[in-house]
C-alpha cells in the first residue's frame, strides 16, 4: 500500500504514470494484472507486482492524496473491494482534513498574529515542559532574554499605532533570523519578547542578549508611509532594554525564571538608564 501526495507526482505538462492517470481523471483505476498496467505505470512499483488499485481520496472536490494497493496475484481485487476502498477513502478524506484544520487551529493558537512569533501561551507550556527536563536530568541548563522596547509610546504617539507595529514586525524578523536554531523567540505581551534557551549558559546567553540589543540599536527601522498618494520612508532608532535569568542557579520553576529575568530587565537595564543588558543577580 502506498499514499501519494499530489504534490510528489512529477511536474509535467500532462499527469503520468497509473498515479498520474486518477490524479487527471480524478475517478479509480483498476488493473487485473501486469501487463494492463505496465506500459503506463511511472511510480515505483514492487518487480512482483501484478494486481493494483489505484484511489483518489476526495475532500471538496479537492483531491488530497492517491492510495495506491498493488498485489503479487493476478485479480487480486474486484469491482467490489474497489467500491470498499472508495468508501474508506472518503472517511480517510475527512480525517485528513480534520488533522490539517487541528495543525491549523493549534498553529494560530500558539503564535502572534501580528509578528507571527510564538506567543505566551506556547512560550509557557515550552518553559514547563524544559523545566520537567531540568529536573529529570535530560537538561542541564536553560536561560531566558527578555527584552522591552524602550520609550515604545513615544514611537506609537509620533509616528502612529500602524507604524508601531511595523516596527514590532521587522524587530521580530531580526530577532527570527539572529536567533535561528539557537534559541526560540516569542512575543511575550505588547512590546516584550522572550527568547528561551535551552542548553545555554548565563553567559552566553548574556552574549546573545547583547547581540540582540546591538542588532536592533545600530540599525534603523525603516517606515514607509504613504500620504496625499506620496510614498515616503522615514528611519526611526529604537533602542531595548534586556534582562537574562539561567536555571536552574537562579530558579527552581518557570515562573520563577520569567520573574527573575523580568526584575534584571527592569531594576538592571531600564532604570539604569536603558538601552543596555543586565543579569539577574540573587
Amino acid at each position: 500500500m502506498k499514499l501519494i501526495k499530489p504534490n510528489d507526482l512529477m511536474p509535467t505538462n500532462k499527469n503520468e504514470g497509473i498515479s498520474g492517470l486518477v490524479l487527471e481523471t480524478g475517478k479509480s483505476v483498476l488493473f487485473h494484472s501486469k501487463n494492463k498496467w505496465k506500459s503506463i505505470a511511472k511510480e515505483f512499483l514492487p518487480e512482483d507486482a501484478e494486481s493494483i488499485i489505484c484511489v483518489p481520496i476526495v475532500r471538496s472536490n479537492e483531491i488530497l492524496g492517491i492510495l495506491l494497493l498493488s498485489s503479487t496475484k493476478k485479480r487480486a481485487y474486484e469491482k467490489s473491494q474497489l467500491m470498499i476502498v472508495d468508501i474508506l477513502c472518503s472517511h480517510f478524506a475527512i480525517a485528513i482534513e480534520n488533522a490539517r484544520h487541528y495543525e491549523e487551529t493549534k498553529a494560530k493558537s500558539e503564535r502572534c498574529a501580528l509578528t507571527k512569533l510564538y506567543n505566551y501561551r506556547y512560550i509557557e507550556a515550552k518553559l514547563n515542559e524544559e523545566f520537567s527536563r531540568l529536573h529529570n536530568g535530560s537538561r542541564d541548563l536553560l536561560s531566558l532574554i527578555i527584552l522591552d522596547i524602550d520609550h515604545f509610546k513615544k514611537v506609537n504617539d509620533t509616528y502612529g499605532h500602524q507604524s508601531g507595529n511595523e516596527i514590532l514586525c521587522e524587530l521580530a524578523d531580526r530577532l527570527t533570523n539572529l536567533i535561528d536554531t539557537a534559541g526560540i523567540a516569542a512575543r511575550y505581551g505588547g512590546e516584550e519578547f522572550i527568547v528561551l534557551m535551552p542548553d545555554t549558559s548565563k553567559e552566553d546567553a548574556i552574549g546573545w542578549a547583547e547581540l540582540i540589543r546591538q542588532t536592533i540599536a545600530n540599525r534603523p527601522f525603516i517606515l514607509k508611509q504613504t500620504i496625499d498618494g506620496r510614498s515616503s520612508s522615514t528611519k526611526v532608532y529604537i533602542t531595548a532594554s534586556i534582562g537574562v535569568a539561567a536555571a536552574p542557579d537562579d530558579a527552581d520553576d518557570s515562573l520563577a525564571l520569567i520573574r527573575h529575568a523580568d526584575r534584571a530587565l527592569y531594576v538592571g537595564a531600564k532604570q539604569a538608564g536603558r538601552n543596555r543588558v543586565a543579569e539577574y543577580v540573587k
